[in-house]
């Protein structure tokens, strides 16, 4: 979405981002039969990291701030398909947390985890207009 963040912000927009992902995905086959899961990790994390050091004043395409909320959902390496997956999430009565995995270090325009610190600069930037 880097075009479409550069399109709005050098319009005099100021243009904010929330992305939430799961700290361990499912990948599935064509046949919708799970392939492998994968854990949302540093490696994931190393572009949004780069992205966060960007100068927002000179480069638009970088959002002014980003929330990144990498959540856990209870594990169940047993769901074999798309379909056994949603069946059981859709039946468990489960808490959303915060994953307790540790990121690299984000700069200024990501925020982790914290959706009040995100919104107080929401907040300010948009005061600022």
């Amino acid at each position: 979405m880097l075009g479409e963040t550069a399109n709005i912000r050098c319009n005099g927009y100021p243009y904010f981002q929330i992305f939430i992902i799961l700290d361990k995905l499912p990948y599935y086959k064509k046949d919708q039969t799970l392939s492998k899961w994968e854990e949302f990790s540093d490696h994931n994390v190393c572009k949004y990291v780069a992205l966060s050091n960007d100068d927002t004043v000179k480069y638009h395409h970088t959002p002014n701030k980003t929330l990144i909320y990498v959540i856990h959902i209870p594990d169940n390496d047993n769901l074999g398909s798309v379909q056994e997956y949603m069946d059981y999430y859709n039946q468990l009565d489960f808490q959303i947390e915060l994953s307790n995995h540790q990121y690299e270090q984000f700069g200024c325009s990501v925020i982790l985890n914290d959706y009040e610190k995100f919104s107080d600069k929401v907040y300010h930037t948009i005061l600022a207009l």
